[in-house]
């Protein structure tokens, strides 16, 4: 087995339960997936981005018939009203409406569902730029909480007066690849986990799962808040699903209706500070909603189960792999929030049984890497020498797409914290070898 290596950031961007009662419920996305506007109405599209949701696509009906010929985007105007937090009081936080506007970047006439036609048509598609620094883009409210939730109000006025538009009634919203996921809870001692679970086409032979397990934020019992939160969507992807082979891999992403780091039913992370209790709440309710779904799917490869997740997601990936050491194949825990100092003799030599991939970033003030991963790493490495231990250690967070630029014209930055976009991307790269590529070839 192969000893971990740390990679930085330009040399990785240069090679891109037992006797449990259990309940579960499923629920179908028929009904978001078919939003169709009413005259006067708008539907809204979400699309995952790296630093979470954006509205980057309205379908507007006119009411009458518009010629294609006839638009032109510099005659929209899309204001837009939604809540924010005022930081400036902190820690004594509240929420406050704010106004802004959308820039649109292309307009045509589209069907219902909007896809442009070259035909007139009363459907017509907006197009808006979106940024990671613009506010008014994304429709998530970060809460007092400190969770996100969907903002609300968010509402937009799209208005055209040499058209005579003006719409401000949304009929709804839909986001092409979230709206691909099943959502679904899972009742296990007493705790009710929401989730969001996504099947590949072809999956006759036995495929992979990847789990996903969402950080602060994301928690609640909306899953499309985390597999929107969080680039999530991204995993069913053509880039990622190539990956696994021909038949793809399942992906499954449980969402606690608070944080994976709590100890006890309080809203509480406990497990983040020092002589605290390290198990989370969730432990049991999680292993039985996995060790559920993969039964409930025999097309899944029980061998083949990947465990990863960010920040409070990394804590419960060790967690699991701590409490589980036998159950799955691979881990991927990034800017994980397990407190080195409290994993002790026997619980590394339960790390060390697995084949583990960490990424962080050296500039992560949320999670600081010497009091977590790097300590944990570097203590695998020297007591376990040939333990399958991988660590990409980026030297920042920021933009690789070479579409979004900060006010000095480089890349954007993001908060060092934000290492997640790395691995969702699959530009955690080791010998030649992605994260993807990396976990598709393990197995117990």
């Amino acid at each position: 087995m192969k000893k971990s290596s740390i990679i930085t950031s330009a040399v990785a961007i240069a090679t891109v339960l037992a006797g449990c009662s259990t309940t579960e419920k499923t629920t179908s996305n028929a009904a978001r997936t078919a939003v169709v506007p009413q005259s006067g109405q708008y539907t809204m599209v979400v699309t995952g981005y790296d630093w979470g949701p954006g509205v980057d696509k309205l379908i507007i009906n006119a009411g009458n018939e518009i010629n294609s010929a006839d638009l032109d985007k510099d005659d929209f105007s899309v204001d837009v009203n939604m809540p924010t937090v005022d930081w400036s009081g902190y820690p004594n936080l509240k929420v406050v409406n704010a106004d802004g506007k959308r820039t649109v970047k292309a307009v045509y006439t589209s069907d219902a569902e909007g896809s442009a036609v070259s035909s007139a048509s009363s459907y017509i598609a907006l197009e808006l730029e979106v940024h990671p620094a613009d506010p008014f883009s994304n429709p998530f409210l970060f809460n007092t909480n400190m969770m996100n939730e969907w903002s609300n109000p968010y509402t937009l006025t799209i208005t055209n007066s040499k058209l005579n538009i003006n719409v401000s009634d949304c009929a709804g919203k839909i986001s092409p690849l979230a709206d691909q996921f099943t959502m679904g809870t899972h009742t296990a001692e007493g705790i009710t986990l929401s989730y969001a679970a996504w099947k590949p086409k072809k999956h006759g032979n036995k495929v992979p799962l990847l789990i996903w397990l969402h950080g602060m934020g994301e928690g609640g019992t909306d899953p499309y808040i985390d597999i929107l939160g969080n680039k999530v969507t991204s995993l069913i992807t053509s880039k990622i699903q190539n990956c696994f082979g021909k038949n793809g891999a399942y992906v499954l992403a449980p969402q606690a209706d608070g944080f994976w780091l709590q100890t006890d039913e309080q809203k509480d992370m406990k497990a983040e500070r020092e002589g605290e209790e390290a198990k989370s709440y969730y432990t049991e309710a999680l292993f039985s909603l996995i060790d559920t779904y993969v039964k409930n799917n025999p097309s899944i490869d029980a061998n083949r189960i990947y465990i990863g997740g960010c920040s409070n997601g990394g804590y419960m990936t060790i967690n699991m792999l701590i409490e589980y050491p036998d159950y799955f194949a691979a881990a991927w825990p990034i800017c994980e929030a397990y407190r080195d100092s409290k994993i002790d003799d026997e619980k590394l030599e339960r790390l060390a049984k697995n084949h583990i991939w960490f990424t962080q970033a050296k500039n992560d003030t949320t999670v600081i890497p010497k009091d977590f991963g790097v300590a944990t790493v570097a203590r695998l490495n020297e007591k376990y020498p040939d333990a399958d231990i991988h660590f990409t250690f980026w030297d920042d967070v920021h933009d690789t797409t070479g579409l979004y630029k900060g006010t000095d014209g480089n890349a954007y930055q993001y908060l060092g914290h934000w290492s997640w976009l790395y691995a969702l991307n699959n530009e955690c790269v080791d010998d030649g070898v992605t994260l993807m590529d990396w976990l598709a070839k393990q197995s117990k």
